[in-house]
């Protein structure tokens, strides 16, 4: 019997050139894959090179599918055999089990079919008609991936040596096609993700001050998206300067592993140069000797959802009509205040529109409507910013005011009584379309209002008193400003 023949390496170290070409510059893997086994098939001389991928492993068998082939001829293809979907094979042969161990090590394995020992390996051999074969593990992230294969059926062909190297290599550069792959989809799938999902992702190495910054976070705030180098203090220079303190602040409890992770809201510049809410996501990451590694997470937009927040608040705390607050949003301002206020003494005013009934009555609510908002412009206009309006219901509304005497208190509601007594205010009338003169006067009662650890009791207490008042101040004859301590 002639001895086995060697393969020509050089036409061999060729094709791969050719094939790592296709594997780069081709817009889908698979055909680079069909291009790099079609090139070593012609310069191997072999008949068929094949790509199984192995599917599920067990201690019965091997569950894997014919993917990829190249064959000299139609005589020789396989792939499109129902046999090779999907198949199963047994592992009931001590030859064959070796061979699955080694793939799995990813130490390839030639054989001549004359020289492998009886049994169900040397039977799918022969079955096939194959005279010499070579079969080289495909390993991703240390995975036996899959299996790349030569079959000769004409020829015995020893692959040790050069050759064998070859092929080695070859396998390689079908595990990094499929590893960019997996890259690539898992790319887009991200990119897709921060697409819908309005985020970025971001990096921070605490010890080097060196960050990293998707593609996506980048493009947003102004960057190329494959822009190579973003300083940290420039990153951050995107952030409001309070919350920039407030980062440098959760890095420094990172430092100390007071926490490991936390959800912040945001404002950073985006590239259109306008202020976006934007809440991180962050999360520590430790060395094995506790010290802080890096910070990463997360950067969602959440613009909209702070829209509809501010939307939503406003609503529940201010008067659609006059847009100043309502009963709600005034017992929520006495809360913040009686949190960071350090004035203690405050007053209630209580303002009622005489006689509003008529002009409703008169002119209908269109324009009784149209009245409220400008009275309550023109209190507005009386007050300092610090101080509080708020429409309770109707034609009733509030002051409050702090840092103030009992005398400066009443001052103030003479100001406003003068505010809206001394200019007429002009409507519409239900029925015509010209403006209508009306002058129109408020009846003011004063009470204080003490900012207590029981708020309730005290706004329920200052109500109670500043409504007196006004009640006697209608009595008295409307167009007046009454205190409650006043006798």
């Amino acid at each position: 019997m002639p001895a086995p023949l060697s393969p020509d390496a050089p036409s061999l170290l060729n094709a791969l050139a050719v094939g790592s070409r296709a594997l780069i510059n081709t817009h889908f893997w698979s055909e680079g894959v069909d291009q790099l086994l079609a090139a070593l098939g012609e310069a191997s001389g072999v008949n068929r090179v094949w790509i199984f991928q192995t599917i599920e492993r067990n201690p019965d068998g091997v569950l894997q599918d014919f993917v990829f082939e190249w064959a000299s001829s139609s005589h020789y293809r396989e792939r499109t055999q129902k046999r090779f979907r999907f198949f199963t094979t047994l592992i009931d042969d001590s030859e064959y089990e070796e061979m699955v161990n080694r793939r799995e090590r990813g130490e390839s394995y030639t054989c001549i079919t004359s020289k492998v020992g009886l049994g169900t390996l040397r039977d799918n051999l022969e079955s096939q008609s194959i005279q010499s074969m070579v079969a080289v593990p495909i390993m991703v992230d240390g995975q036996w991936w899959g299996t790349l294969g030569f079959d000769d059926c004409e020829r015995e062909v020893d692959w040790e040596g050069a050759g064998l190297q070859a092929l080695v290599i070859g396998a390689e550069l079908i595990a990094s096609a499929i590893y960019r792959q997996q890259l690539t989809r898992r790319q887009r799938q991200v990119d897709l993700l921060q697409q819908v999902a309005a985020c970025g992702t971001w990096e921070i190495n605490t010890r080097s001050g060196a960050t990293w910054c998707s593609s996506a976070l980048l493009l947003s705030l102004g960057y190329p998206g494959d822009y190579a180098r973003l300083p940290l203090r420039r990153l951050l220079a995107h952030a409001m300067p309070a919350d920039r303190l407030r980062v440098f602040g959760l890095i420094r409890e990172y430092q100390q592993r007071l926490q490991t992770q936390c959800r912040i809201d945001v404002q950073l510049r985006v590239a259109s140069g306008q202020w976006r809410w934007h809440e991180l996501v962050m999360e520590s990451y430790y060395t094995d000797d506790g010290y802080l590694a890096r910070i990463g997470g997360l950067a969602i937009d959440i613009s909209q959802r702070k829209k509809i927040e501010e939307q939503a608040w406003a609503a529940a705390e201010f008067d659609a009509l006059t847009g100043t607050r309502n009963r709600r949003g005034l017992a929520n301002h006495l809360v913040q205040l009686n949190e960071r206020s350090e004035v203690s003494a405050y007053y209630m005013l209580m303002i009622d529109i005489d006689y509003f009934k008529q002009i409703n009555d008169r002119y209908g609510h269109p324009a009784g409507d149209e009245l409220l908002v400008e009275m309550a412009k023109r209190v507005h206009d009386v007050l300092r910013p610090e101080d509080c309006l708020a429409r309770l219901g109707g034609e009733e509304f509030a002051v409050t005011a702090g840092d103030l005497s009992h005398q400066k208190a009443v001052q103030l509601g003479e100001r406003i009584r003068q505010r809206i007594a001394q200019q007429p205010f002009y409507l519409t009338a239900s029925d015509s379309q010209t403006p209508t003169m009306v002058t129109l006067t408020v009846s003011v009662g004063i009470a204080p209002l003490a900012l207590t650890s029981d708020l309730d009791h005290s706004q329920a207490v200052a109500v109670a008193q500043a409504d007196q008042a006004l009640y006697a101040a209608k009595a008295a004859g409307r167009n007046r400003v009454v205190a409650h301590w006043q006798p």
